[in-house]
């Protein structure tokens, strides 16, 4: 049975760490400026007349700034703070209002207490041992790389994995200053994840990991060529298109652009075998006999035909 709401003055009200920043929410505001508190707050009642808040932070403060001074709310039996913190984040976990930062705060706090892990957390709170321990393996992570994240907008679990990357330090930081700063997602931070995991990349010298990172999210970033490649490749398959055609033609100079970068390289091209150097110039050959094709015998015009008898210089046969 759903428990009636009462009204209560907010005097009456104390406050625990909210674990979300003290900000102005105009649109909250707004909306109960113009139809009133909707949800009501939870609190527990410490004493008469004297509650404190459980859940509700983000509407209490829209009330206290727009002066209204009592709400309707949901009073509970008094229980501690851990507990407290246990129906906020069960609640937070359920309907996803708060940030990564803020639950990864609540989380933190419950386990200052060593009789608490991730699956007594969870157990609590009615989620998989999985959704509480992300917000618990990056607790290593750069404070200020959080710091800046959250007041940027950057969502949080990509942190984790930038941390997790195979880099130095100095890279690591310059993946997550781009992340930061919004000049790259999630999805972008993956590929990077994916990329330097690569055997090759190991071996790319240091003085040229930022350069080599520009360039994965610079990929990154034009995925949908790819796209279009696939598109145009079938659409030429079945029959000329001249948009089509100029496509495949730009996509086919740069790859043959980058072939030659690779081929100015001396430390690929003077460490070739020879049964290397055979496959590339065979593979070169049939490429260009492809554009060239040679000429047939039986493409002749039939009035061009040499005579049967071949002559030397001078003009005599060369038969006998």
């Amino acid at each position: 049975m759903n428990k009636q709401p009462k009204k209560i003055k907010l005097s009456q009200i104390r406050l625990e760490t909210s674990y979300r920043n003290r900000e102005k929410d105009l649109s909250l505001e707004l909306s109960i400026r113009r139809g009133g508190l909707k949800v009501p707050l939870i609190v527990e009642e410490e004493s008469e007349n004297q509650y404190v808040l459980v859940d509700g932070y983000r509407r209490f403060y829209a009330l206290e700034f727009l002066e209204i001074e009592d709400a309707e709310c949901i009073v509970e039996v008094v229980s501690s703070e851990e507990e407290r913190i246990v129906k906020r984040l069960g609640i937070e976990l359920h309907t996803k209002k708060r940030t990564s930062y803020q639950l990864e705060r609540m989380v933190n706090r419950l386990l200052e207490n060593e009789k608490n892990d991730a699956k007594l957390i969870a157990s609590l709170c009615n989620v998989t041992e999985g959704t509480i321990t992300k917000y618990i393996k990056g607790s290593d992570v750069n404070p200020d790389w959080l710091r800046r994240g959250e007041q940027t907008g950057a969502g949080r679990h990509a942190f984790t994995d930038i941390h997790k990357l195979k880099i130095n330090e100095e890279t690591k930081n310059y993946v997550a200053d781009q992340y930061i700063d919004r000049k790259i997602n999630k999805s972008t931070v993956d590929v990077i994840k994916k990329a330097t995991s690569e055997k090759a990349f190991k071996d790319v010298p240091e003085e040229n990991l930022k350069e080599c990172i520009d360039q994965i999210i610079e990929q990154h970033t034009k995925r949908y060529e790819t796209v279009k490649e696939v598109v145009s490749e079938s659409s030429l398959r079945a029959g000329y298109t001249k948009s089509s055609h100029t496509f495949m033609h730009n996509i086919t100079l740069n790859l043959l652009a980058r072939i030659e970068k690779i081929f100015n390289n001396g430390y690929y091209v003077n460490y070739l075998s020879t049964k290397q150097k055979d496959k590339l110039t065979n593979s070169l050959h049939n490429l260009l006999q492809t554009i060239n094709p040679p000429i047939k015998w039986s493409d002749f015009p039939k009035d061009e035909q040499f005579n049967e008898s071949k002559e030397d210089e001078g003009g005599e046969s060369l038969e006998h």
